[in-house]
C-alpha cells in the first residue's frame, strides 16, 4: 500500500454527480477536521469522501475515515445534506473544478481508537485537527454555511430544521 497522496476526485465519472459521505465527529465541543493546503490557501473539512459503486454510505464512510485517520467509526443519524457545485464555488480548492457536482451526506459519528494520520491521504492533505465549534467561523472551513450553525445545531440536539444545506 502506497503512502502517496491520492487524487481526491479519482472516482468521479464525467457528467455524473459524485456522492460523498462526511463524518461529524464531535467531542468536548470540538469537531475533528482534515486540513488541506494548495496554491490558493488552506482549508479544512470533515473527514470522509467519495462512495464507491456497490458500497453503502456507511461502508464508504467507514472506509474513508479509516484511510484518512486510522480509526473506526460508527455512523449515526444523517444530519445534513449538501450539494457542492463548482460553478458557484467562491474558491476552487483541492481539485474542485467548474464541472464539479457533489452530493454530500453528513453523519453524526462516534469514533473508536486514537486518531492518527492514515495511510491513504488525498492530495493537498496536511493533517487533522480538533477545532472548537465556536471557532469554525474563523477558520476556512467548508461548507461555510455549516461553520456558522453547527454549534447551535449541536446544542439543540440536531432538531430537524432546514438540514438541506443546498449549494453551500
Amino acid at each position: 500500500m502506497s503512502n502517496a497522496p491520492l487524487d481526491v476526485h479519482r472516482d468521479s465519472i464525467p457528467g455524473a454527480i459524485r456522492v460523498a459521505a462526511r463524518a461529524l465527529i464531535i467531542e468536548d465541543h470540538r469537531l475533528l477536521v482534515m486540513t488541506y493546503a494548495d496554491d490558493k490557501g488552506s482549508w479544512c473539512v470533515t473527514p470522509g469522501g467519495g462512495i464507491a459503486k456497490q458500497e453503502t454510505l456507511g461502508e464508504g464512510l467507514r472506509r474513508e475515515v479509516r484511510e484518512e485517520l486510522g480509526i473506526d467509526i460508527s455512523p449515526g443519524d444523517i444530519v445534513y445534506v449538501r450539494e457542492l457545485l463548482g460553478r458557484t464555488a467562491k474558491v476552487l480548492h483541492g481539485g474542485i473544478t467548474e464541472d464539479t457536482h457533489q452530493l454530500e451526506i453528513f453523519f453524526r459519528c462516534k469514533r473508536g481508537g486514537e486518531v492518527r494520520m492514515g495511510k491513504q491521504l488525498d492530495n493537498y492533505c496536511t493533517g487533522f485537527e480538533w477545532v472548537p465549534l465556536v471557532d469554525l467561523v474563523d477558520r476556512n472551513f467548508f461548507p461555510k454555511t455549516l461553520a456558522g450553525r453547527l454549534a447551535n445545531d449541536v446544542a439543540s440536539g440536531f432538531k430537524p430544521h432546514n438540514n438541506y444545506l443546498g449549494d453551500a
